[in-house]
């Protein structure tokens, strides 16, 4: 049946294989592993002008085509790989077999080094910016993905096309959570990659999720022995933070091993001022007006520990131990917020003062476990892998609110305090088969996750010192994933094609033991997608792609339990939501590998993001987690990068959009409310190198945002200019750095909801604008390219503070 059904789906493609002569072959590396994007050139015969050209794919293999019978010569080229050359007769197709790279040990003279211009290239879907051995290739790797095109990161939350991206470093899944991810590719060092590849149109093989995909590729191992790093920064805002951190790599011909330690401290400052206007019964008149200023220190300690063990088995098999720790204990919320209320004439009416605290306590730790083996000499690869994670979280939440009349004669007071607690286990395991089939790589696998979480809260109300039971929460929650997936590559002269199709049946379980309600989901779907680029002639190319995702919701979402900003304005989980469905539908075209242009449209049934509403009966704004009716947008992206010099490189980015959210209006008379907008984005990503050697290197980010909308919230032109100066010292041992972010404090933009009888805004002014200083030294071995990598799960991202 599994023969069957490979040979309706696939055997069409067969009939668009071209029959002119054609050389093809296998690039491999001294342990067998594939090397991808190897430029191989063919020349006829004592001629210095290559005839054509091509790279290999992700699976070393590479093929070229349209030649007529002669002799021939072939030249292979990859950076840290020595050159070969190689000669053949073509009296027909020619398949080369296995041809294996020697890596190429190198030197280098801090006098004498060279800095090479980065490069940016489109390959079926992919944006690969390659920063090898380049002046990008300094500092942590989050300094690199803020220098990265196609990449927007904007308070510590990355963005890909208005999409939260999955990231993977080496084709391996990592944490998503905004303070996470920061630290974690914080302790990667950008001198270990080779490139980013910025995936917007993810094949079958990723997970349902995978709406977009930034994949950190890092260079090979190529020599034996130890070397280790330290690194730290500070960072003054308001506030002084830092991070120190250190790793170490060690390895030999049968064991790579990997270990880094981070600890960070971080004291930061926000506030904002609101206002929110209540309507009365005929909800058109005013019935009272909230000014409020509010203010937050954060203060929070956290510990990461990392560790990657490889085995070398034999020269089939491989074993993987990963594992992952994270301790934050005592995370503290000090809240103040400080407001009059005005009556319908703008006259005061009362005054109230709120303080609140919270203590939030979170500990993490993730296993993975992974075994791969090499079926044949094709190539053909089965993995077999299982991950365990162990989340748990801790709050203790208190606030006091206190009201006044205009002549401070106290009105009433209000507090109360919570103790809530989470608890989740999750395990997953999955198996993959990669098979070369007719020219090209046939993935396929299966995947099964569990999921089982716990939540309880008790309420105390300390005016009456009483424990409030209609407050009292025990929220359940279990999900069960099965997932499988069939995802075909082939690649030939002039097309390029990937063809996906991923089906995945879930099954959900809650139950609410406070409110005594239960809830159970179970929905089967199945996600296809489709890629076909062509080379039109040698300097321009045109695509077309499909791709229907979905994205489900976070298990911090999914939990009803509420947080106070002060007695009547709160967050609130929803463990009625539902999964997103998108679909996306992109026309592509490249001229020269500089010049790129997408034209796409996309709409999400049950869009997932926040709304906030006023109740205006019981003057009370609350802000939940919902599913939209749909959200949609029409874009034209457009990409363009150069090196106007030896010492600047430039590259633009610009996106013309209409975006458009339709959800239920919960509190108006009227169902349901469009909110929309048009929009213009531009980023502009400047490489300047100082010095003649290269160790002196400067970067210039601007990035402009106009109108843009999320849930019920419509936002309305933000910027920021970064400059950063790096110095290499120590033959390139050592590098010190010193940033500015936000130069000119744009970012911060006036926050509108605004429709029927919804009227509210906000200006949020957080630490934007800061310095940061940062040094960081290698030593022992520093030819050794490291093992390091986060563990792989879907799940992983959901687990969201």
């Amino acid at each position: 049946m599994l023969r069957f059904f490979i040979f309706f789906f696939f055997a069409p493609l067969s009939l668009l294989i071209a029959q002119e002569l054609s050389v093809s072959g296998k690039i491999i590396d001294s342990h067998g592993k594939d090397l991808s994007f190897v430029n191989v050139m063919i020349y006829s015969q004592d001629s210095e002008v290559p005839l054509k050209g091509n790279t290999t794919t992700s699976e070393g293999i590479f093929k070229i085509g349209d030649l007529l019978p002669g002799s021939y010569d072939l030249e292979i080229n990859h950076i840290g790989f020595s050159p070969i050359k190689m000669s053949f007769e073509l009296l027909e197709d020619n398949y080369l077999g296995k041809i294996e790279m020697s890596e190429e040990l190198q030197t280098l003279d801090e006098a004498h080094l060279k800095i090479k211009i980065p490069t940016l290239k489109v390959d079926s879907g992919n944006l690969i910016f390659n920063v090898e051995n380049t002046s990008f290739s300094t500092g942590n790797t989050l300094d690199l993905l803020k220098k990265t095109p196609g990449i927007l990161i904007f308070e510590n939350q990355i963005k890909v096309k208005s999409s939260t991206p999955v990231i993977y470093i080496n084709n391996r899944k990592v944490y998503l959570s905004s303070s996470e991810v920061s630290a974690l590719l914080q302790n990667l060092d950008a001198a270990n990659i080779k490139s980013i590849e910025v995936i917007t149109e993810p094949s079958a093989k990723y997970d349902a999720d995978a709406d977009s995909v930034i994949n950190v590729i890092t260079s090979k191992h190529i020599s034996i022995g130890y070397k280790g790093s330290i690194h730290g920064s500070f960072t003054q805002s308001v506030y002084a933070k830092y991070n120190l951190g250190t790793s170490h790599f060690y390895k030999n011909n049968w064991i790579d091993v990997y270990a880094s330690y981070s600890y960070s401290d971080l004291k930061a400052y926000k506030e904002d001022d609101s206002h929110l206007r209540f309507f009365a019964a005929d909800q058109e008149t005013t019935s009272s007006i909230w000014d409020t200023y509010f203010n937050r220190t954060t203060r929070n300690f956290s510990h990461t520990l990392t560790s990657n063990f490889d085995f070398t088995l034999d020269e089939k098999n491989s074993l993987e131990v990963s594992s992952h720790f994270l301790f934050s204990p005592h995370m503290q919320y000090d809240n103040y917020a400080g407001g009059e209320i005005k009556n319908s004439l703008g006259q005061l009416d009362s005054l109230y003062a709120s303080r609140g605290n919270v203590d939030h306590d979170t500990n993490k730790f993730t296993l993975n476990l992974a075994y791969k083996r090499i079926l044949d000499d094709s190539g053909s690869l089965f993995t077999l892998a299982t991950n365990y994670i162990d989340y748990n979280s801790d709050q203790v939440q208190f606030l006091r609110s206190d009201y006044y009349l205009a002549n401070g004669d106290i009105l009433g007071i209000n507090s109360f305090s919570m103790d809530s607690h989470q608890k989740t286990k999750i395990l997953t395991g999955q198996g993959d088969l990669s098979i070369p089939l007719w020219n090209g790589t046939l993935d396929s696998g299966l995947k099964l996750s569990a999921t089982k979480t716990n939540s309880k809260l008790d309420f105390f109300d300390l005016v009456g010192n009483t424990i409030d039971t209609q407050m009292y929460d025990d929220f359940d929650y279990q999900e069960w994933i099965f997932g499988g997936y069939f995802d075909y590559k082939k690649r030939w002269e002039k097309w390029n094609l990937t063809l996906g199709i991923r089906a995945e049946q879930t099954e959900i379980t809650t139950q609410n033991h406070g409110l005594d309600q239960a809830n159970d989901q179970s929905y089967f779907d199945i996600f296809p997608s489709v890629l076909l680029h062509r080379k039109v002639n040698l300097n321009n190319g045109i695509g077309i792609s499909y791709k229907r995702s979905l994205n489900r919701p976070q298990f911090e979402s999914l939990n009803p339990f509420k947080y106070y900003i002060t007695d009547n304005n709160y967050f609130s989980g929803n463990p009625d939501l539902k999964p997103a469905i998108k679909d996306r539908i992109s026309l592509n075209f490249d001229h020269k590998n500089k010049l790129f242009f997408s034209l796409y449209y996309e709409k999400t049934a049950d869009y997932l993001d926040m709304l906030s509403f006023q109740d205006n009966e019981n003057f009370t704004l609350r802000t939940l987690n919902a599913n939209l009716i749909h959200a949609s947008q029409f874009s034209l992206d457009v990409q363009y990068y150069t090196s106007f010099t030896d010492w600047w490189w430039f590259y633009i980015s610009t996106s013309s959009f209409y975006y458009a959210n339709e959800f239920y209006a919960l509190e108006s008379l009227e169902e349901k409310y469009t909110n929309d907008t048009f929009g213009q984005y531009v980023q502009s990503i400047n490489n300047f190198k100082i010095s003649e050697d290269g160790t002196w290197t400067s970067d210039l980010v601007v990035m402009y945002l106009s109108n843009f909308v999320t849930g019920s919230q419509y936002f309305k032109n933000q910027s920021f200019v970064n400059i950063s100066f790096r110095k290499s010292l120590w033959s390139n041992r050592a590098s010190i750095s010193l940033a500015v972010n936000d130069i000119f404090n744009t970012s911060d933009v006036r926050v509108f909801t605004r429709y029927y009888n919804q009227d509210n805004n906000y200006f949020a002014n957080s630490e934007t604008r800061n310095i940061t200083l940062g040094f960081k030294y290698d030593f022992g071995n520093a030819s050794l390219r490291d093992n390091q990598r986060e563990i792989s799960t879907e799940e992983n991202t959901r687990l969201k503070k």
